[in-house]
């Protein structure tokens, strides 16, 4: 008896920190990583620059763009075929592949227009 007694205590003991150790790494805070500038070079010479977050946990991956006229914006990353795509799906659309970059930004209709195209990273 006194070994199958022991036998539960450990069993218990073992749950009870193991959901104790999943308790603790639910509170863990986010962070915020990346922010380092990306200078991209745009075919009519104007510059583009984009910093690059992702959380902690890699649930959010976001850009924050500064473009030529010091407009900045904050958009979230959004599924994309191929590349990078980087949107608020109201105003602005940021999309990467590679090195290659450009904006487009919707008109008045409603329809995605170029803003800066054919922009390049710098090495």
């Amino acid at each position: 008896m006194k070994k199958n007694f022991a036998v539960l205590l450990t069993v218990a003991l073992v749950c009870v920190l193991s959901l104790y150790a999943f308790a603790g790494a639910a509170e863990q805070p986010l962070s915020v990583t990346g922010g380092e500038p990306v200078v991209y070079d745009c075919n009519n010479g104007d510059e583009v620059v984009a910093r690059y977050y992702m959380l902690s946990d890699e649930s959010l991956r976001f850009v924050k763009l500064l473009l030529p006229d010091g407009t900045e914006y904050t958009l979230p990353q959004v599924l994309s075929g191929s590349g990078a795509r980087y949107t608020d799906d109201i105003e602005l659309l940021w999309w990467i592949k590679g090195d290659d970059a450009y904006v487009e930004k919707r008109d008045e209709t409603g329809e995605w227009r170029p803003l800066y195209s054919e922009c390049r990273a710098r090495p």
